[in-house]
């Protein structure tokens, strides 16, 4: 039932509300409605929702759990934005759930560039790079191979393979709005490659073992194969130092193509009349200048300035200062904008899990898991074959 102030016609039922600020997102006009909203407390809520779960791994931390730095803060806000959103009486914050995913996770997805270095990348020399390529290449192909067995549509399929070759959850939410993703489709390839890095996280390192690889060839097979990169450096520092050294340049290396990967992925959908059977591909080729949405774009500037060492850090040091002598202060703007970017895209993951409804996650079922799971088997399997025979 609808307020009688607002038209039916301006009424968007909650689970279309991604798909429609996606839209904004790229540059198409803004939903509007008739009825004011009052956005703010939603917004708070986000925000409230991210520092709890941002607070759990540090709990856990004092607590004395040595592994809590590997529960992932935008995985368990998507969680407890589920949570809460499936209950009574949450209709009152979507407004601001809906502002958090328009206007905050843009911001948060620009922020990432921060943390690209393309020349901390090169380190892994053009084999490695060459290798890093052919990962993401591969996931990408045999997640649409198994989608197609599987009957998976092409919108999660390609989550999943960005997921499953870049750098897990993270690619996922920087690369759903070119692909106009839903919320459901979101929730379902961030747990899904989480889950399925923890288990590479744990199993990759006793078969290194078994097989007898070295330091820097095991660096190579984590870093090239597990999903998110907390889990790489745990598994590769546990393997030795050398190998987490190595496995972290290696997915480092991963993590930078992120940019090349959204332009590709941009222009491919803008030359596409459907993903999906008619749900929601242009009609026609977008100019070269669109092929990026503004978010997008800012990114890969950030990615770029980061890389170049232009982002400032800086030292202040006050002498003499009354009961305290010199005190100094270390300042580092890529660090800084790290933090802001990891805040905003929890919060976006919170409002994505907010605004989707377990009625829908439940229909999804048994194939996305299937095909994630034996397209992530196939290519570690591949890597280690080769990193067996070329890298010593």
């Amino acid at each position: 039932m609808t307020d009688s102030a607002t038209p039916a016609s301006d009424v968007t039922p909650p689970q279309y509300a991604w798909a429609e600020h996606l839209i904004w997102m790229e540059g198409g006009e803004p939903v509007t409605s008739s009825a004011p909203v009052r956005q703010w407390p939603g917004v708070v809520l986000a925000l409230c929702l991210t520092l709890v779960a941002m607070g759990i791994p540090m709990v856990l931390n004092a607590a004395g759990w040595t592994k809590a730095s590997l529960v992932d803060p935008v995985l368990v806000g998507m969680l407890l934005g589920l949570v809460v959103g499936n209950t009574a009486a949450a209709a009152r914050w979507l407004p601001g759930m809906s502002v958090t995913v328009r206007k905050i996770l843009p911001i948060g997805i620009i922020l990432l560039g921060a943390r690209m270095d393309f020349f901390e990348a090169m380190r892994v020399g053009l084999p490695g790079l060459g290798l890093s390529a052919a990962v993401v290449v591969c996931s990408l192909i045999l997640l649409l191979v198994f989608g197609r067995i599987f009957k998976i549509e092409n919108r999660l399929a390609l989550l999943l393979g960005v997921g499953t070759g870049i750098c897990g959850g993270t690619a996922i939410v920087a690369i759903a709005p070119i692909l106009s993703a839903r919320d459901r489709d979101i929730m379902l390839g961030v747990g899904l490659v989480t889950l399925l890095g923890l288990i590479g996280m744990l199993v990759l390192p006793v078969i290194a073992g078994w097989l007898g690889l070295s330091q820097t060839q095991f660096g190579l097979v984590a870093g090239l194969t597990i999903h998110q990169t907390p889990q790489v450096i745990a598994s590769g520092f546990a393997y030795g130092d050398e190998a987490g050294q190595v496995a972290t340049v290696a997915k480092l290396a991963r993590v930078c193509l992120l940019a090349p990967m959204a332009v590709i992925l941009g222009w491919w959908v803008s030359r596409q009349p459907s993903l999906d059977g008619g749900m929601g591909g242009p009609g026609k080729a977008k100019p070269w200048y669109r092929l990026l949405p503004g978010f997008a774009l800012g990114f890969l500037i950030l990615a770029v300035v980061r890389s170049m060492g232009l982002l400032p850090s800086m030292h202040f040091e006050w002498s003499g200062l009354v009961g305290a002598g010199d005190v100094g202060v270390d300042f580092d703007l890529a660090k800084v904008l790290k933090k802001i970017s990891g805040i905003l895209l929890a919060m976006g993951m919170v409002a994505v899990g907010y605004q989707t409804r377990l009625s829908q996650a439940k229909d999804i079922g048994w194939r996305p898991i299937v095909a994630a799971s034996a397209a992530s088997g196939i290519l570690a399997v591949l890597v280690i074959l080769i990193v067996k025979l070329f890298f010593s």
